[in-house]
């Protein structure tokens, strides 16, 4: 049963990944602001989030660009966390909420949000208000508080 752990890990790690607005963005994303490509990245999150996927998770976060001011993670294929998936997010959410950027979670799914406020990192560390059902409430979100610093004029 570990080697199936580790396999089905290998297998989500590979396809979650930090990208920039500029690269493969899900259908719904295509209606993103241009000018708020720089101050906003997008975590998309395939699949379960536990054992065996947190490391790879922790690194990318270390990929994210100066430039963001808020990160997106979208969880809408993220049925399942468990409690080392729950200290990987405050591993990556923490030491980014320091540097100041705001972390918005979209699509929580049942399991994975019962866990984070099983634990209190729903409300204590992040807020109802950094939740949303959608995309697109994110984007209205986004683009009432998002600064546009880096587009270029």
């Amino acid at each position: 049963s570990l080697m199936f752990m580790k396999k089905i890990g290998d297998l989500t790690s590979e396809k979650s990944d930090i990208k920039s607005l500029n690269e493969e963005p899900w259908g719904d994303e295509f209606a993103f602001p241009e000018n708020l490509k720089e101050e906003v990245f997008i975590k998309h999150i395939h699949g379960p989030l536990f054992f065996g996927t947190t490391s790879d998770f922790v690194a990318l976060s270390n990929q994210l660009p100066d430039t963001a001011q808020a990160i997106i993670i979208r969880m809408d294929k993220t049925s399942y966390i468990d409690q080392s998936g729950l200290y990987a997010l405050e591993d990556v959410i923490v030491p980014l909420m320091n540097q100041g950027k705001k972390i918005l979670l979209v699509g929580l799914q049942k399991q994975p949000k019962y866990m984070m406020e099983r634990v209190n990192m729903i409300p204590t560390l992040l807020p109802k208000d950094c939740l949303f059902n959608n995309i697109d409430e994110c984007l209205a979100y986004i683009k009432e508080n998002v600064e546009d610093i880096y587009s270029e004029s």
